[in-house]
């Protein structure tokens, strides 16, 4: 009898190419639906992210409850997880999630600094099931379209390296 395969290859393929990429980066971003944030991550993600510092994004915040996403938002940073709840199509994302990645940063920023080593750029992995708001997210922190963005999941198929303007 033929064994069932119950993990499809795209999902393997990405479980891959997320540990492979983890080294190029210097923290992930982990963007879920801010309406359900627990249901749309994806643990098993999460898992392979391990130690690498993380910046969790509530996305879509314009559409969740306000009084939900603060208990939301509490809930995460009582777990060490620096959280902001945003809508990645407004222009003041970009500030907000600069600044937040910053502030995650801090210490090896200064740490390098001490070292006479200046980090000009901060990099990072932005990870989500579909239709969380990646490709929408990157093209606002690009500054351009750099991403297809469409109402279906599946739109973006693969990833993409970017530069924040």
């Amino acid at each position: 009898m033929a064994t069932i395969q119950w993990f499809p290859g795209h999902m393997s393929k990405a479980r891959r190419q997320v540990q492979e990429n983890l080294k190029f980066v210097d923290f992930v971003t982990i963007l879920v639906d801010a309406r359900l944030p627990l249901s749309s991550q994806n643990p098993m993600l999460t898992k392979i992210v391990g130690d690498k510092p993380k910046l969790l994004i509530l996305n879509k915040a314009d559409l969740a409850d306000p009084a939900m996403t603060k208990e939301w938002r509490q809930y995460f940073e009582s777990q060490g997880i620096q959280t902001l709840a945003i809508n990645s199509k407004e222009q003041v994302t970009v500030k907000v999630v600069t600044d937040a990645a910053k502030k995650l940063m801090a210490d090896k920023i200064a740490r390098q600094r001490e070292r006479g080593i200046k980090i000009e750029t901060l990099r990072t992995m932005i990870i989500g099931i579909p239709n969380a708001g990646k490709s929408t997210l990157m093209n606002r922190l690009a500054g351009k379209k750099i991403a297809v963005v469409g109402n279906k999941p599946g739109v973006t198929k693969g990833q993409q390296w970017a530069q924040n303007q």
